[in-house]
């Protein structure tokens, strides 16, 4: 078990991503941003302003991609092995306040750089309570193996007609789901295996490439096509944009 702190200087954008075998929580301990935004492999997207004591669990093998506009702060990123409990795996959190956490991540703090017996001791306890009150608080036990459901090609068909949609720009996975008499969680992992990547990434993948087709086939200005693309504002889409295709849309426009 790892605990690092971390101190991001005042910044108009910041981004960043978390992946990996080891599961990674991270505590806001303070400071200021605009909106975060934020999106997991396993699903889970949307926009929260962090408070301070917000957690987020980002379990191992998932992935979380997180972006911040006008940001200045401190976090702690708690790192966990895969293997924490045999019996229970972390759940994924987003911005969940939990005073208890926060608490414990600055005891530690105030024991980091002393080498005294009382503190070594203390260091390690907290570590303990730590560990213990993350599986307990964020741990999800695992259930029974479950039937694996798939999509045949009618149903993949329905989905990427419904993805298509021209009028429907936002991920809505719970309707997807039901539509096809499935769970959420049943639903994601029939996608996967279908489609060999996640309903997020399909529909960002779609976002960008009608991006893509606008910016070199209509004279809209970057910011409208963000807006019309359902992108929360124009640096988040010349962000996500550059990201994938490796140049912004600006740049991508000019390119003959």
């Amino acid at each position: 078990m790892d605990v690092r702190f971390f101190r991001q200087e005042f910044a108009e954008n910041a981004e960043w991503t978390i992946s990996g075998q080891r599961h990674e929580v991270l505590i806001w301990r303070s400071g200021t941003v605009r909106s975060k935004e934020f999106a997991f492999d396993s699903g889970a997207s949307g926009c929260v302003v962090p408070r301070v004591s917000n957690v987020w669990v980002v379990p191992a093998g998932d992935r979380s991609t997180m972006s911040a506009e006008h940001a200045e702060y401190e976090f702690a990123r708690v790192s966990l092995p895969a293997a924490l409990s045999a019996a229970t795996e972390l759940r994924p959190v987003v911005a969940q306040r939990d005073p208890l956490l926060h608490h414990v991540v600055e005891r530690v703090a105030s024991t980091c750089g002393r080498s005294d017996a009382v503190s070594t001791i203390l260091h390690e306890s907290l570590l303990d309570v730590m560990r213990l009150h993350i599986l307990d608080q964020y741990g999800l036990r695992k259930a029974p193996p479950r039937p694996v459901r798939s999509l045949d090609v009618a149903a993949q068909r329905r989905i990427i007609e419904r993805l298509n949609d021209g009028g429907a720009p936002d991920l809505d996975l719970r309707a997807l789901a039901e539509a096809e008499d499935m769970s959420i969680d049943a639903f994601r992992r029939a996608f996967v295996r279908a489609f060999r990547t996640t309903p997020h990434r399909y529909l960002l993948d779609r976002r960008i490439a009608r991006a893509k087709e606008l910016l070199v086939s209509t004279t809209l200005s970057i910011t409208e096509i963000g807006e019309m693309l359902g992108f929360s504002s124009p640096s988040h889409f010349a962000t996500t944009f550059k990201r994938r295709v490796g140049e912004s849309p600006s740049s991508y426009r000019a390119t003959p």
